[in-house]
Parts: structure tokens; C-alpha cells; sequence
């Protein structure tokens, strides 16, 4: 009787580990999706605000909260993070 607890014990810490394991890759799965999407949307972002700005010859725009400046030719000035960003075409 004793070693069919012994087993039950070693099988049911076998399958806690193996939820430890599997909830991780799910939690870092979410988070790596979710940098990748803000940083997508941030590029997209800059983008488009290069485009309006090289169209209507404006000086400065807002594009979700952010603040962007035309810099040069292809490139576009963040005023939230103080960089200078290139536009790739």
C-alpha cells in the first residue's frame, strides 16, 4: 500500500510540474505577442504620420497620443521619446 501512495504522490508532482511548465510558455507566449504588437503598431504609426505629414505639408501631427515631426527626408522625429526614427519605403 505504501508504494502505491509513494507513486500517487511522485505522479501527481509530475503533473504539477508539467502545469508549471506549460502555464509559463503560455504567460511568455502572451507577453512576446503583445511587445511585438505595440511595437508593429508604433511603426505602422510612424509611418502614417510621415505620409500625412509629407502630403499636407504639415509641421507636426498626432497619432495615438504621440507627437511626431517631419525630421528629413524619411525620417520622422518622436517628441514622447525624443528620437529620430527612418521611415523605411
Amino acid at each position: 500500500m505504501k508504494k502505491m501512495q509513494g507513486f500517487l504522490m511522485v505522479e501527481s508532482m509530475v503533473a504539477v510540474i508539467i502545469s508549471v511548465v506549460a502555464v509559463s510558455c503560455l504567460y511568455l507566449t502572451v507577453v512576446q505577442s503583445q511587445k511585438n504588437g505595440r511595437s508593429l503598431e508604433l511603426k505602422t504609426d510612424r509611418a502614417y504620420a510621415y505620409h500625412i505629414l509629407t502630403s499636407s505639408h504639415l509641421r507636426q501631427i498626432v497619432v495615438h497620443d504621440r507627437i511626431y515631426e517631419k525630421a528629413g527626408q524619411h525620417r520622422i522625429y518622436d517628441k514622447e521619446a525624443k528620437q529620430e526614427f527612418i521611415i523605411e519605403k
